[in-house]
């Protein structure tokens, strides 16, 4: 079941704030014709993965493999002897356990920044609510290729408003009876005077 909805990011914020860094930081290695990026790409993943986050404080990769990454550098490039270690059962107990305080470090900090990132959100947001039977405008950025975006019409419609699924999701009926449910930051009344092409925040 798909949990996000189309025209709107922050329904899924975390893959949207991944593809941001993904560019940002693509963008300070791929060559100026743009034709390289396949190349450098492993390479920037390799530093994504062992940088600790700002939120969590642990790497990606010590999150996954309960240890932090071994990098290239002349010291592992020596030959090594192997020591001889039967103790394994206790070292898998000691990853188990450094991994289990590390999950639980990082929920609690990914809990507290989502709560404080909520309400510097709200502190911006207008609440707005429909009723059944109410007539909108739903909100669709998407053009055909070879259309200007100056002549394009944002607000298709009218749409009549069937159930509330949330305070944040609605169901909506256009005039041929197909129905979807669509997030109310596409969704405009249709009595209003003025169709802004900005979306209010909902709370």
């Amino acid at each position: 079941m798909s949990r996000t909805y189309s025209y709107h990011p922050a329904s899924n914020v975390t893959l949207e704030r991944w593809h941001r860094a993904l560019h940002d930081g693509m963008s300070h290695y791929v060559n100026s014709s743009h034709l390289n990026w396949d190349l450098v790409l492993p390479f920037f993943l390799m530093a994504y993965r062992a940088t600790p986050h700002s939120t969590t404080g642990y790497s990606p990769f010590f999150l996954l493999h309960g240890r932090e990454m071994v990098l290239p550098s002349n010291e592992n490039l020596k030959a090594k002897v192997a020591r001889p270690n039967a103790n394994y059962d206790q070292r898998i107990e000691n990853r188990k356990s450094s991994l289990k305080k590390a999950y639980k470090s990082v929920s609690d900090a990914s809990r507290k920044s989502h709560q404080t990132n909520k309400r510097a959100y709200d502190r911006r947001a207008n609440h707005r609510s429909f009723k059944s039977g109410d007539c909108a405008y739903l909100y669709c950025p998407a053009r055909k290729p070879g259309l200007s975006k100056k002549f394009h019409r944002c607000w298709a419609g009218l749409y009549e408003i069937t159930a509330k699924i949330s305070d944040l999701n609605y169901e909506i009926s256009s005039h041929n009876g197909r129905k979807s449910i669509v997030h109310i930051n596409r969704l405009k009344l249709a009595y209003n005077d003025v169709i802004k092409t900005s979306n209010p925040r909902p709370r």
